[in-house]
């Protein structure tokens, strides 16, 4: 599958009106679309190493030398790119309490003793900050944070270990926050919240996050006419304010 230059030209002038805007969403495309490669190129040298290829052959594939292969894709005590991208703003268009949201979600995996951060710790992060968008959405259809980490364990149990340092975001949960690039640009936003990361979480069907929602009668349909709701109310509210002021 090729994708042109023309196609996503037409996706940011579909989802943005204004030159500024059309910038903006451009830039957050192209940050996702470098994260996106990034991921493509570790799974394939993830399978090779697999399959007993060396470091030698995998650097001579991608043009390097083995220890330059090695130490761009070879296990590393180093903490995840993700976290790393988060906390050094080159996920610049992720707004404040969709980072804070993600980095939680590594705390939450270390409070249930996993040793990885799958989509159920996301979710849990999303719905630590009470007031976030997405925290509020899930409230106002009748779930609660107890009530999904109850959920979680009864799914995957608490691990018997505590956990430190480096813990992993599962492809799963790569793909969440991949997705919540298309949600963004589908509502005509210019920007990743908590929001886009909620309902991104949601597509990935096969996630504890999205199998856990379902159980508890949340489907993607209404949760994202609950946030479209949310988001209205929220621009009224704020054009009521400029008219007032």
């Amino acid at each position: 599958m090729e994708i042109s230059l023309e196609q996503l030209i037409a996706l940011v002038e579909q989802s943005s009106d204004t030159p500024l805007d059309r910038i903006s969403t451009a830039a957050l495309l192209q940050s996702q679309i470098v994260a996106l490669g990034d991921d493509l190129l570790d799974h394939f040298v993830t399978k090779a190493r697999e399959a007993g290829l060396s470091w030698a052959q995998i650097g001579e594939a991608l043009g390097v030398t083995r220890q330059a292969a090695q130490q761009r894709h070879g296990p590393t005590s180093a903490p995840d790119p993700v976290l790393e991208g988060l906390r050094d703003g080159r996920f610049a268009r992720f707004t404040q309490r969709a980072r804070k949201a993600v980095i939680t979600a590594h705390v939450e995996a270390q409070a249930h003793k996993h040793g990885y951060i799958g989509t159920e710790h996301v979710l849990l992060g999303l719905m630590d900050d009470p007031e976030s968008l997405a925290s509020v959405a899930l409230t106002n259809l009748g779930t609660t944070k107890e009530g999904v980490s109850e959920a979680l364990r009864e799914l995957a149990p608490d691990g018997g270990v505590e956990l430190q340092g480096h813990i992993p975001f599962t492809p799963r949960s790569k793909l969440a926050l991949e997705n919540a690039l298309g949600e963004a640009l589908a509502l005509g936003h210019n920007y990743i919240g908590t929001e886009h990361i909620l309902l991104g979480l949601h597509k990935v069907t096969e996630g504890y996050a999205s199998r856990i929602l379902v159980d508890q009668g949340i489907d993607y349909d209404p949760l994202r006419a609950e946030i479209v709701k949310l988001l209205s109310a929220y621009v009224a509210r704020k054009q009521a304010e400029g008219e007032s002021g």
